[in-house]
């Protein structure tokens, strides 16, 4: 029997959909369908099909169908329990899960604007008997993605009899995260990108160059103030002068991995340069270069373009992508002209080195003698900076990242800066009810939420598709980097399913899109996001995930072996002297506070995270940070929290509670003591807050006074934030409840009174 034992129990009683949603043509009701139980453990593909390889795509580095089977191998052997092997065949058998090209007319699967597409498959059902073929490799591999979700909703019975024919309706399914302005390594990334592909996003926009706002926090000067670089010069070593924190860079060996890796799972790396605005590691390194606003380049220095030719020439033969993203946002409109000049250049320069194309980022730069080349793709994220039907009309390529829908500020919103402030987690209401229609669901043909009367056709030739963005505008110390894929976890899915789908495919069931969600994010094979312990079922189970007690006669130096585990957990320890519990992620830590004149057993606990981010247990009111518009966030204002650093008196019962929204907290004896928290300057330095931290359990050693420990899934309270529209959802492992019509107020009060009841 196949090991299906990792599906949660609800499954059995809840009609699940896969995302994207698929539309079955059903089959015979008199064959039993396909079951993976009592077969040869075999995956044929066609000899014909094995060295195929896309060349419509947009990598430069397309994986050949028999590459995309061994992934599909890997993850079948995974999720079942079972080792598969792959044979190449010069005839498929007439049983099995038989792979191939698509049996009818290419021609028949295209985008939303006619064109043929090599991304669409068809997966055919019968008895005792799986087909599944591609326009091309990819398409055969999204097919196996569809294949694996339905499995796992299936929950180990038969896949009944059908046909289901599925072509994505927009090329471009991305997601964007900032990694200029916070340190992601090189593990983390590929692991996103495993997960990006289980639901069929194609790009995974990498924003490799930024720096924190220059209008914000206490910083003496502009020199001091965080900017980032995160790829290593290794040819031009002159250009190392931009980089700040060589420990925080990716080696072209370790980006050419990444790039391969997100390849071979159907996913390309679309790398972005920031210039010539945010362009503070730049002008850090040439001053001379900058404007009055000390992040903007000085375009008509003579060293200015020749200095950003220079760093693409650097990274342009690191990049395996046909297309590449200069950035070229939010420049001063006073000098459009050369700003248009800069961009027209840059495109031109890009094009004739390495033939590649170039994207900005849609900017109002309004000149009356220069006009950006049609050559170049505008990312439109601002109305106000672009149009996207005068683009769409002027025949501009043209992708949707309209900040309404598609972006997150992580850990804190933007207020009070306006048009738009944006929710720390992707706001799946947005997309569900789109413009604030109940039940009008987005797609990359609405760009504008106000009028709604103002969007592109579904078949409009210009418009690629879409990208949602993580950004880290609150800085590097603000989230980790675990947080960030909280952030997207659901929205990923959801948008994924929009953006596959467009206005002809399948709409996505709410009823049971929460668990739905639960079951697919959380089991994508080839990645362990959520930081889950091996054979654990759920997040929800009751019975302790781990329990230790220390050996009175056990060496102080003990490993556990257990990696991390995520939120939401429990993790409940007893201590008798400094200690220090380690991970891959965290470190949790108990020392003495330095310059203790008393003598006595007083200690301070600190989490600090992989890259180096210490954040020590601060006091706070139980009752502070539960403001459901604005999750986790305690305002400097409030006087009911001290947020100082709390003294641990040993020996002590420490329980650690975390959970994604309220983030890691503390009781000791009983009593509530704080939590894990990051101070946050707020919008042009006039809102100050403190911020929850969402910390991962250290798992792996143990070293000093720590005497037992206990682990178990959930906590006590649990809720999930659904994106800015001041609703807090309660949390099952997904977070993708739903808590409507309740008064804000009262919640707030029965969120009091259950945290009380857990410290009593």
């Amino acid at each position: 029997m196949l090991q299906w034992a990792f599906i949660t129990s609800f499954c059995l009683a809840v009609a699940l959909q896969p995302l994207p949603p698929v539309r079955w043509i059903t089959g015979s009701a008199s064959i039993n369908g396909f079951t993976l139980d009592g077969r040869p453990k075999t995956i044929y593909l066609d000899a014909a099909f094995e060295n195929i390889a896309d060349i419509e795509g947009l990598t430069l580095i397309p994986p050949t169908a028999g590459e995309f089977v061994e992934i599909f191998r890997q993850d079948l052997s995974a999720l079942s329990g079972n080792d598969w092997n792959v044979e190449i065949v010069e005839q498929l058998p007439t049983v099995g899960i038989r792979l191939g090209r698509f049996r009818g007319k290419d021609s028949e699967l295209t985008y939303e604007n006619s064109v043929v597409t090599e991304e669409g498959y068809e997966l055919h059902v019968t008895n005792d008997s799986l087909y599944i073929g591609g326009t091309g490799a990819r398409g055969m591999f999204w097919g196996t993605r569809t294949l694996l979700q339905e499995l796992l909703i299936a929950n180990g019975s038969a896949l009944p009899p059908g046909r289901v024919v599925d072509a994505p309706a927009y090329s471009t399914r991305g997601f964007m995260l900032d990694a200029g302005r916070k340190w992601y390594d090189k593990e983390f990334l590929k692991e996103l990108c495993t997960y990006v592909s289980f639901f069929k996003m194609s790009e995974f926009h990498y924003h490799s160059s930024d720096n924190y706002p220059l209008n914000r926090g206490h910083n003496e000067t502009w020199q001091d103030v965080f900017s980032h670089f995160s790829l290593y010069p290794e040819a031009n070593t002159e250009l190392q002068g931009i980089i700040q924190r060589p420990n925080e860079t990716l080696s072209r060996a370790d980006f050419e991995d990444f790039q391969s890796h997100c390849a071979q799972r159907g996913v390309t790396v679309i790398p972005e340069i920031e210039a010539p605005g945010h362009a503070l590691a730049i002008t850090k390194w040439k001053p001379e270069l900058a404007l009055t606003k000390k992040d903007l380049l000085n375009l008509s220095h003579p060293d200015a373009i020749p200095t950003v030719k220079a760093i693409w020439s650097e990274f342009l033969p690191w990049f395996q992508t046909k297309e590449v993203h200069i950035g070229a946002d939010e420049y001063d409109s006073e000098l459009a002209d050369d700003y248009i000049n800069f961009v027209n250049e840059m495109a031109d320069f890009i094009n004739t080195t390495s033939g590649k194309r170039t994207r900005i980022w849609g900017t109002y730069e309004p000149s009356d003698n220069l006009t950006i080349s049609k050559e170049i793709i505008v990312q439109h994220w601002q109305y106000g900076q672009s149009d996207p039907i005068e683009l769409q009309d002027s025949g501009y390529d043209l992708i949707n990242s309209e900040d309404w829908w598609a972006y997150m500020s992580l850990k804190n919103d933007h207020m009070p800066i306006l048009p738009a402030p944006y929710p720390q987690f992707y706001n799946l209401t947005r997309t569900m009810n789109f413009a604030n229609i109940p039940g009008r669901q987005w797609d990359p043909s609405m760009y504008n939420p106000v009028n709604t009367s103002l969007q592109l056709g579904d078949d409009a030739s210009g418009n690629r598709g879409a990208v949602l963005a993580a950004w880290n505008d609150n800085g590097p110390d603000a989230t980790t980097q675990l947080e960030a894929y909280y952030a997207m976890r659901e929205g990923i899915p959801v948008m994924a399913a929009r953006a596959w789908a467009g206005a002809r495919g399948m709409n996505i069931d709410m009823k049971d899109l929460s668990e739905s969600i639960a079951v697919l994010a959380s089991k994508a094979p080839g990645q362990n996001l959520d930081r889950r312990l091996p054979g654990s079922l759920s997040s929800t189970q009751h019975s302790p995930l781990l329990s230790w007690m220390r050996n009175s006669s056990a060496i102080a130096n003990l490993s556990l072996g257990k990696g991390s585990y995520g939120p939401p957990y429990t993790l409940t320890l007893n201590v008798s002297s400094a200690f220090t519990l380690s991970g891959p992620d965290t470190s949790l830590s108990l020392a003495p506070i330095p310059h203790n004149t008393t003598q006595d057993s007083t200690h301070s606990l600190i989490f600090t995270t992989a890259d180096g981010f210490p954040y020590p247990l601060r006091s706070v009111s139980i009752i502070d940070g539960l403001d459901p518009g604005h999750p986790g966030r305690i305002w400097t204002n409030q006087s009911t929290s001290l947020h100082q650093p709390v003294a641990i008196t040993l020996p002590a019962m420490l329980r650690i509670e975390t959970d994604v929204v309220n983030g890691t907290r503390v009781w000791m004896n009983g009593d509530f003591k704080g939590r894990f928290e990051v101070f946050v300057f707020g919008g042009r330095n006039t809102l100050f807050s403190w911020s929850q931290m969402a910390l991962v359990a250290p798992l792996e050693a143990v070293e000093g006074g720590l005497d037992s420990l206990v682990l178990e899934a959930g906590i006590g309270l649990r809720t999930s934030y659904q994106g800015g529209d001041g609703l807090a959802e309660p949390l099952g492992e997904s977070g993708a409840g739903r808590l409507v019509g309740l008064d804000v107020q009262l919640y707030i009060v029965l969120i009091g009174l259950v945290l009380w009841s857990l410290s009593a």
